[in-house]
């Protein structure tokens, strides 16, 4: 994982709030429209949900499918291109599958909306939460270390959806997933079964490579965070599976580097998509994706191919914010992230159906 992407993505959202919202470049699709490709229209809510013991608000938004359209149109303001969604619209009749979604480093829960909405149109359920202190509009420098809590604030919004009766008569809870991009890609595999072991992280922040990827100005040295206290309790996370989650996708998956052996997946007993991307500059696939791969037996790798860089997977910006922050939304001029976005959310959306159907029979 290449730490220098921090500081970017604090000052990618810094810029959000500085760029209005309304493009004149780009006019926003209709419902009508969208359903003429798509089987239903996107119901869109938020909450928070409260982790007491771990004093953890958790923002939370849910994507669902619906035919509702009567409600309002949430996306019109946001600086991204993504499809329209009504607020708090009905929920279908019968249950869905449920995905979990985890955001990278710096990102927070909409950083995929382009995903949730694309399983929600295709009858998936997805909620994503805001991580506590790793997100770009709360800082906590130790808590972009302590990545033990990403897992947790999962299994933690599972626990509370599935427990409400506003939504667990919506979800089929023998159809859950989960997906995550960047962090949330080590977030996906933890929950997996995978271990982290965090002398192995330590050792590449002392190296050059490693000293250069942990050095923060605005955060400071990350590397010294590290610190045998947070080692000696990082590596008692030896179980963060959630044996409740049954399929896993994992898209640019970063901190590889704390991962040499086989036995640090031992745990994990269900299939893994491993998306990456070739010209990955922020989590290179050869440590990162890739090396996954060759260490967790059930997993299956698919490399985007080209001139595709780690911030393919991140929402579609409209001219404004991609003017203003192209490293994050520019991509080569061989690439159509619209048209990539449609072959990843294939890939994921097969993965997913044929997982679920594997595990009925």
């Amino acid at each position: 994982m290449h730490f220098k992407a921090l500081l970017f993505s604090i000052v990618l959202f810094a810029l959000l709030s500085t760029i209005a919202c309304n493009d004149s470049n780009h006019k926003a699709i209709t419902f009508k429209t969208y359903l003429k490709t798509h089987k239903y229209a996107v119901g869109q809510s938020n909450f928070t949900i409260i982790d007491s013991l771990r004093n953890r608000p958790l923002i939370t938004e849910i994507w669902y499918p619906t035919n509702d359209t009567t409600k309002v149109n949430i996306t019109t303001e946001f600086p991204f291109i993504v499809p329209p969604t009504s607020k708090d619209a009905d929920f279908l009749s019968e249950k869905s599958p449920l995905i979990l979604l985890s955001h990278g480093t710096g990102g927070n829960r909409i950083s995929q909306m382009w995903l949730a909405c694309e399983l929600a149109a295709n009858g998936f359920i997805v909620l994503a939460v805001d991580h506590y202190g790793n997100t770009f509009d709360n800082k906590i420098p130790e808590n972009f270390i302590k990545v033990w809590d990403r897992p947790l604030d999962i299994s933690f919004s599972l626990d509370h959806i599935l427990n409400n009766p506003k939504f667990n008569s919506k979800i089929d809870s023998t159809k859950i997933g989960m997906a995550g991009f960047s962090l949330g890609g080590y977030t996906t595999i933890a929950l997996a079964g995978g271990v982290l072991n965090y002398n192995f992280l330590k050792e590449f922040s002392d190296t050059e490579e490693g000293k250069k990827e942990f050095d923060i100005p605005e955060l400071k040295n990350l590397s010294k965070l590290i610190k045998p206290e947070v080692i000696k309790k990082g590596n008692t996370f030896k179980n963060l599976k959630d044996d409740r989650i049954t399929s896993f996708v994992t898209m640019a998956p970063a901190i590889g580097q704390g991962f040499k052996q086989k036995n640090q997946f031992g745990n994990i007993t269900d299939s893994i998509l491993i998306i990456g991307a070739e010209k990955d500059e922020i989590a290179p696939v050869e440590t990162n994706a890739k090396h996954y791969h060759t260490l967790i037996k059930l997993s299956k790798y698919i490399e985007l191919k080209g001139e595709i860089g780690h911030y393919i997977f991140m929402n579609e910006a409209k001219n404004g914010l991609k003017r203003s922050a192209p490293v994050f939304f520019k991509d080569n001029e061989t690439i159509i992230r619209k048209n990539e976005h449609n072959k990843i959310a294939n890939m994921i959306i097969q993965f997913f159906d044929s997982q679920f159907k594997e595990n009925q029979t």
